[in-house]
Formats: C-alpha cells, sequence, structure tokens
C-alpha cells in the first residue's frame, strides 16, 4: 500500500487519540509512511545504520530505520531506531493542527556514556568565531523556515537569529525529567495534505548535514567498508 498525504479527516481523528491507543486507520497510515520512507536509499537499514547512525549494531525495526509510532494525548510521534539513546534523533510527529519533521534533542535518555548530543550543540552554536556549522544552520533556517518547538510547545519566533538564540542559550531545567527540543519544519493541517513520502524526504534533508555532524562528534568515528 502506498503512503497518501494526511487529510482533514486524519487530523480529526487526532483529537481522539490517547496514550497507547492509536486509531486503527491512523496506525495503518503510520505504518505506510515508514515503510515509503525506507524505500528512499538514505533510510535503508545497512545505509542508514553504516554511513549514517554509525551503530553497527542498530538493529532497525522490521528491517525499518524508522521504529512504529509511539501514541500519547492527542499526539502520536516516531524516530530513528535508538535515536532516543543517541539523544538526537531523526523525528516525526503528528498533532491535532500540524506535522512536525526534523530533528529531535531527547535530552536526559542516554544509555552508554558520551558528549550528550544537545550539549555539544550548544557548543557548535557558541564558539566564537563562528562555526561553519553555525552558518549554515542560520541560512538553513533561513531559507526552509524551520522552527523551534519544546515540550511540544511551538515558539513563536520566526527570525532566523532569534531561533539560533533561543537554541544556543536554552538551559535544560536541573530535574531528572527527560526533555525534548525539536528543530525543524511545522506543515499545518492544510499543508500537509498535499505533502507524500518525498517531502518528508526533503524536509530531513535540510537538517541531515547537522544530524550526521552531531552523530560524528558524539564519538561514532567509524567507517564501514562493504
Amino acid at each position: 500500500m502506498s503512503f497518501a498525504p494526511f487529510d482533514r479527516a486524519d487530523f480529526k481523528l487526532m483529537q481522539d487519540v490517547r496514550y497507547k491507543e492509536p486509531p486503527e486507520e491512523l496506525q495503518l497510515k503510520t505504518e505506510t509512511l515508514r515503510n515509503a520512507l525506507g524505500e528512499f536509499p538514505e533510510f535503508g537499514l545497512d545505509f542508514f545504520r553504516y554511513r549514517l547512525a554509525r551503530r553497527l549494531k542498530m538493529r532497525g525495526r522490521h528491517g525499518l530505520v524508522f521504529g512504529p509510532a509511539r501514541w500519547d494525548e492527542q499526539h502520536w510521534y516516531l524516530f530513528d531506531v535508538g535515536g532516543d539513546q543517541n539523544q538526537v534523533q531523526l523525528n516525526i510527529g503528528m498533532f491535532p493542527d500540524h506535522i512536525r519533521i526534523g530533528l529531535g534533542f531527547m535530552i536526559g535518555r542516554q544509555v552508554a556514556p558520551k558528549p550528550p548530543a544537545f550539549h555539544v550543540f550548544q557548543t557548535f552554536l557558541g564558539v566564537r568565531p563562528p562555526l561553519p556549522f553555525r552558518n549554515a544552520l542560520l541560512e538553513a533556517i533561513a531559507e526552509h523556515a524551520l522552527v523551534v518547538e519544546i515540550q511540544g510547545e511551538v515558539e513563536q519566533l520566526s527570525d532566523p537569529n532569534m531561533i539560533l538564540a533561543r537554541l544556543e542559550t536554552y538551559h535544560v531545567p536541573p530535574n531528572e525529567e527527560t526533555v525534548f527540543v525539536f528543530l525543524g519544519q511545522i506543515w499545518s493541517a492544510e499543508e500537509a495534505e498535499s505533502k507524500g513520502a518525498s517531502d518528508f524526504r526533503s524536509a530531513f534533508a535540510t537538517i541531515m548535514p547537522f544530524y550526521e555532524d552531531l552523530i560524528l562528534a558524539s564519538g561514532s568515528y567509524y567507517f564501514h567498508i562493504a
């Protein structure tokens, strides 16, 4: 079954989504999206685990890079398998009025000891004189209208410099709770109706270079020889 864009009926169903209780129609659609993404070369399991995520033991889920959707109150999300442990992930999420696609940081959820990805990210942004990473990210934010979401709340910032400043200076609360920070594209329900699998792919392409940099900086200096 090929993936069809999320439509008004799907967004209406989001009102009924509860924790671990997905409507059957939406669950099926998230599965077709996972499978459609798996058809693109960069999201083939072998290529992704060896060349991008650089996790040799990454098993994927049923041969797919992206794990099944997880369901919460009026919200579902999915990300690359193991992305929560890396603290940096490729993330898709849906709410009753929008869909997000981009780079997610799961702060406070890490298994193996390594430099926390969000701290590395803030270091890259804060170094002076500015690193090429910062300048490239600023250009990407401006060109692709990337926005920030923190704990499910979209920040009302549109100026690229203000968005970068928010990311650079965000202070993680000093407690043991997991914090989720997102940078990427937000599609309204109306916009999402025209977005096929290739559009999700293109959205990920805008942030993929930064994902790769952060994976390397986490200590994953490995190159697989086919």
